[in-house]
């Protein structure tokens, strides 16, 4: 498949298929990957659980890299809802002072070349104590504005986004002086055009629906499947074969318009993740 086929968020775990799922993305066409860590097996009360997490996907991305053809990206943060479980150890302000921690931790991986962006960080995607939502805006608003002064991406992991969504999160990305094409907002319904997302960029979660929906709209999207490598979920999200198959689907229904968003994805790899293709 002559495409620049990128799922913008996977995960694998080690006890998972791991390697063996980026092989099967591989060989249903897919080329270039996004790998974000999940939250660690023990208790988020100190630093070394998040540096643990940080490591494993760096592992992973290093294994995939040597089985496979792939092109590797690696996305490392605090997961939101760890936030709620450091709080009732080790109370919300220490909690809070941690994460932060995690947040300028992921942004050395950044610059020491082992990742390319922070997340997924943000805040719950359900209903939680005030307090808590408070500190994690508080947090994912220092991690914008350290991100922005960096030049580094950000992969957020928030409620279901709307409009209204897209809106607050534009505004606190405006505040934080990031480039907002380097906010990304992960698992997004396809709200592609600026009065939709605000200039919050969509990484559309890849149903059939939403990526035919999205690119009869426009370009300035990535497709992703939120794959979890779960072995006692099989399958979820959605399968990591899943963004190939909509490229072929897209190739079967309008190659015109797949090879659009073809090279508008190409420069956006390369605009965000500081990605070079030379080979589509």
């Amino acid at each position: 498949m002559p495409y620049p086929v990128f799922d913008n968020h996977v995960h694998l775990q080690e006890n998972g298929e791991n390697v063996l799922a980026a092989k099967r993305f591989e060989k249903e066409g897919g080329r270039i990957i996004n790998l974000c860590n999940i939250p660690g097996i023990y208790k988020p009360v100190d630093l070394k659980y998040f540096m643990d997490q940080y490591e494993r996907i760096v592992r992973i991305a290093d294994l995939v890299r040597k089985e496979t053809s792939l092109n590797v990206l690696v996305t490392v943060g605090p997961y939101p809802v760890d936030l709620i479980k450091s709080s009732e150890i080790i109370g919300l302000e220490n909690a809070k002072e941690l994460f932060l921690d995690a947040i300028e931790l992921a942004i050395t991986y950044v610059q020491d070349g082992k990742a390319n962006a922070v997340g997924e960080i943000g805040r719950p995607h359900f209903q939680v104590d005030e307090n808590i939502w408070i500190v994690s805006n508080e947090i994912l608003s220092y991690a914008l504005k350290r991100a922005g002064k960096e030049k580094i991406p950000v992969v957020l992991h928030t409620e279901s986004a709307d409009e209204k969504v897209f809106n607050e999160l534009s505004i606190m990305a405006e505040k934080s002086g990031i480039d907002k094409n380097f906010v990304i907002k992960h698992f997004s319904p396809p709200l592609i055009l600026e009065e939709e997302n605000h200039g919050i960029f969509p990484s559309v979660i890849s149903s059939r629906d939403n990526i035919r929906e999205a690119i009869n709209k426009g370009f300035r999207f990535f497709m992703e499947t939120d794959f979890l490598d779960d072995p006692m979920k099989k399958g979820a999200v959605m399968d990591i074969t899943t963004v190939p198959k909509r490229f072929k689907m897209l190739e079967n229904e309008n190659k015109e318009l797949l090879e659009k968003y073809s090279y508008e994805l190409k420069e956006n790899l390369f605009k965000i993740y500081r990605l070079e293709l030379k080979d589509f």
